[in-house]
């Protein structure tokens, strides 16, 4: 009796850890609402996603995904599908996104700087020669 109330209690933990809406944190060098908004549609939109950072700036969106921990061997899957509807709604638009965590750090810490346009140019650049770095 006791290891099927251990086993209720792993089942309930798991379910309620993998469940709620993802945190996202976006910033827009111009202010953008309605392209903020849109962007924050199609990253609420993926279930499998539980943390999401985006910037906006000189015409690139910049997007770091963190999955959930069941579906992290479907992390470049994730990433196209998002990648794919964001070349959709913003087609004149460079579109980056990418799962690593050095990323989403980075980006993070961009987001909560409130940075000016010369510094979230030269962290951006920064980010991006990050992303072709072989870890």
């Amino acid at each position: 009796m006791k290891k099927l109330g251990w086993l209720i209690l792993a089942i309930s933990l798991l379910l309620s850890g993998c469940s709620g809406d993802p945190q996202i944190n976006l910033l827009h060098a111009k202010q953008d609402e309605q392209e903020l908004e849109t962007l924050r549609f199609i990253l609420e939109d993926e279930e499998k996603m539980s943390e999401a950072v985006g910037v906006f700036f000189d015409h690139q969106v910049i997007v770091a995904v963190q999955v959930h921990p069941l579906s992290k061997f479907r992390k470049e899957k994730i990433e196209k599908r998002i990648s794919d509807e964001l070349k959709k709604k913003f087609p004149d638009h460079e579109i980056f996104v990418s799962s690593d965590l050095k990323i989403m750090w980075e980006l993070k810490d961009l987001v909560d700087q409130d940075p000016t346009e010369e510094t979230l140019k030269k962290t951006l650049a920064d980010i991006q020669s990050l992303a072709k770095e072989a870890t």
